[in-house]
């Protein structure tokens, strides 16, 4: 397998890992923050972390050498049935049950819809050849300042967004209270700014496969994110008659462009490492 798409399959793997440990680590933080025996830890939750984990560490595996081609197969293949086994128990089994004009929630469709995609790449890539690397590199110079750029707008919208979120959080006023958003969504507007201005600084020469797959991760959390609420909150608006913050779209709003900035910079980074 050439060593860049071995590469490009790692990140991959990686990005679909860091979906898994933001998904737990979003339900440790609930658990602690919801009242008493009110939360319980149910066995998926411990699954969700093992993927989390053995995703992420394969990834890296995958990244430094191929040996860790045929376990990383395995991984994304249980991955990719979990997640289907999730969206018909979870939500096509009781679509029938629950209100018609209710949002249907689209992370694990497309959670699995990704893990395929991953898994038919890592099926595939062995039968490519590596190509003789052209003497001249200077074209890639373009595609990695591009990534730079889109690493900025995406490292400026966290932190106004992060800045955005805490403030009204500890905002007295209830017309300004949250209902969708978190202290969480604020701390991932931090980490995701640090990560944005590491791709940022290292795009002047060499952008690593690992920050590509965390950036890339990210860019499926904050999409699912986006589409999931936006989608919650015009049914919470319209069926349930519940006042939220009045810019609370408008920090969803910048999720999307944080979304939409780390997967345009994550994009040109792979087409940078070609």
């Amino acid at each position: 397998m050439p060593g860049k798409l071995r590469g490009i399959c790692g990140s991959l793997l990686i990005a679909l890992g860091v979906t898994q440990l933001y998904s737990f680590i979003s339900v440790i933080v609930g658990y602690f923050s919801a009242a008493e025996n009110s939360f319980v830890i149910v066995w998926n939750y411990w699954v969700i972390l093992v993927f989390g984990l053995a995703l992420f560490a394969s990834g890296i595996g995958l990244i430094r050498k191929e040996k860790y081609h045929f376990i990383s197969t395995i991984f994304v293949l249980l991955f990719t049935i979990f997640q289907g086994f999730s969206v018909y128990y979870y939500q096509l089994r009781v679509l029938a049950e629950i209100q018609k004009n209710a949002p249907f929630e689209w992370s694990g469709t497309i959670l699995f819809a990704s893990g395929l995609l991953v898994l038919i790449t890592l099926l595939i890539a062995p039968k490519f050849n590596a190509n003789e690397v052209m003497a001249d590199q200077g074209w890639k110079t373009k595609w990695r300042y591009a990534a730079g750029f889109f690493s900025l707008v995406g490292a400026v919208t966290s932190i106004f967004a992060a800045i955005t979120i805490f403030k009204q959080l500890h905002s007295d006023s209830i017309k300004e209270g949250y209902l969708f958003t978190m202290p969480l969504d604020g701390y991932f507007a931090c980490f995701m700014a640090v990560i944005f201005i590491l791709v940022m600084v290292l795009a002047w020469k060499k952008v690593s496969f690992i920050l590509i797959g965390i950036l890339m991760g990210a860019s499926f959390i904050l999409f699912t994110n986006y589409l999931s609420v936006t989608s919650w909150i015009d049914f919470a608006k319209d069926n349930l008659s519940i006042t939220f913050g009045s810019n609370e779209r408008q920090v969803f709003g910048m999720q999307f462009l944080m979304g939409a900035s780390a997967f345009i910079s994550s994009i040109f980074a792979y087409i940078a490492k070609k």
